[in-house]
């Protein structure tokens, strides 16, 4: 899988020995973003948790959308699928990951029986959403703060500390009844088409250089292609195939600002079989020729 432009996201969240990761995201002008915060549906093995510092962003989780605003926390489970827009151009929030079995205990005692065994095996879910007022909100949030401020700066022994700071975390949580089981937070129906949409879109990441149908698509999902069609649309927003065109169109743009490769090439690369077609598609997604992205 081409995972430098996965959705399953490969990034390693720190290193092996600190196998955690603390951020802040401004977006406005001057910054990376300067036309406000954006990623993209997608998902990643490590648990994702959030704190809004300001202004508003629309978030969603397993294609359930929240409105969050300054002092909210939201929180991503391994595996789950997700994304975030900023409402306004200035935005500012932080992020902590890390991988939930970097908590795991070898001894069996009643936290990695109760606590951390059903995270790591997908059995228990946190809490998605937190706001100003919940109960055991100031407690978390404290213990959040504190995590980002050594994460942040990262002196000597900062790991050990973000670490323990974690494991204070899931018991405020627990204690505050904001773990559940996981089959509570999402329907059977709703999983279904998330794994399936999850499916489809990994076989494109790895199969886009080549020549893809609608019934290979569908072989991926375990679907019908009618269906498939509806599912991924909903979640989506485009049918599979325009997916799969636009997904090469993207990897198209790269090579244009990276590669001396020529357009025909290019074509080729990404799995367009007629350079006019492939021009076609690209004009249609960036309104310009591939040529005229380059000379920009």
């Amino acid at each position: 899988m081409n995972k430098e432009h996965s959705l399953e996201e490969d990034v390693r969240h720190g290193t092996k020995e600190q196998p955690m990761t603390v951020m802040r995201f401004a977006a406005g002008p001057k910054t990376y973003y300067p036309d406000g915060f954006f990623v993209q549906r997608h998902w990643h093995s490590g648990i994702e948790m959030i704190k809004i510092k300001k202004g508003s962003y629309t978030v969603e989780v397993n294609l359930e959308k929240f409105t969050m605003r300054e002092g909210d926390f939201c929180i991503f489970n391994s595996e789950e699928l997700h994304q975030i827009r900023g409402n306004e151009a200035v935005t500012l929030h932080d992020v902590i990951i890390f991988q939930p079995q970097i908590l795991a205990f070898s001894y069996e005692d009643e936290v990695q029986r109760e606590l951390i065994g059903p995270l790591m095996s997908h059995k228990d879910s946190l809490v998605h959403v937190m706001h100003p007022g919940d109960r055991g909100y100031m407690e978390f949030a404290a213990g959040y703060e504190r995590i980002v401020a050594c994460g942040l700066i990262q002196e000597d022994g900062w790991y050990y500390e973000a670490k323990i700071g974690v494991l204070g975390l899931l018991n405020q949580l627990k204690k505050n009844q904001m773990i559940h089981p996981s089959e509570s937070m999402q329907s059977a129906a709703e999983k279904e088409k998330i794994d399936r949409y999850k499916r489809v879109v990994s076989y494109i990441e790895e199969h886009y250089k080549e020549k893809v149908s609608l019934e290979e698509l569908a072989g991926a999902a375990q679907c019908n292609a009618q269906y498939l069609c509806h599912v991924f649309k909903e979640i989506a927003g485009v049918p599979p195939v325009r997916y799969l065109i636009d997904y090469r169109v993207e990897r198209a743009k790269e090579l244009l600002q990276k590669s001396t490769q020529t357009v025909l090439e290019i074509s080729l690369n990404c799995g367009f079989e007629n350079v006019s077609y492939f021009i076609r598609q690209f004009k249609r997604g960036t309104g310009m020729t591939p040529r005229e992205y380059r000379g920009k």
